[in-house]
């Protein structure tokens, strides 16, 4: 049986009052799940797509709830909807991002979904707040973490 039962949540933001943001993402995720512990916000600058501002990332630790991954996807696809996300641009400027980062250590590979998050590993501004959460050290024991980034994230 396994007694690990965290799932952890990426949020991200880079327009508008991005402190703000991130309050507000985790309060709404707060009161549809239990919130277990969050870390640090950091500061970034962007991958990937680089003409834009910098993101504030936060990582937060929920209990698993007793509903599918997928499900808690497509709620966290209206969460940022309603919180005003526009794609125009891929991997553009947002106002809020909310990605599954893992579901205890399951691997989770479905249409909608896939855990862990495929480049996590390789994000300081995913790796470094994670690594402030209790669960990180569950994580540790079926998956691998560097230390070392090409991009880089500083705490607040």
């Amino acid at each position: 049986m396994n007694s690990f039962n965290s799932f952890f949540i990426a949020t991200g933001t880079n327009l508008g009052d991005r402190r703000k943001h991130l309050e507000e993402a985790k309060a709404i995720l707060a009161k549809e799940f239990k919130l277990i512990a969050e870390s640090r916000i950091y500061e970034s600058p962007a991958v990937d797509y680089l003409n834009q501002p910098d993101f504030y990332n936060q990582v937060l630790e929920f209990e698993i709830p007793d509903c599918s991954p997928e499900s808690v996807m497509k709620r966290l696809l209206q969460i940022e909807k309603e919180m005003g996300r526009n794609r125009d641009i891929p991997k553009g400027p947002r106002i809020i991002d909310l990605d599954i980062l893992f579901w205890s250590d399951k691997k989770i590979e479905s249409e909608a979904l896939t855990v862990p998050h495929p480049r996590l590993f390789e994000r300081s501004f995913v790796v470094l707040p994670l690594s402030e959460l209790p669960g990180f050290k569950e994580l540790q024991k079926n998956f691998e973490f560097k230390f070392a980034f090409t991009n880089k994230a500083s705490p607040l």
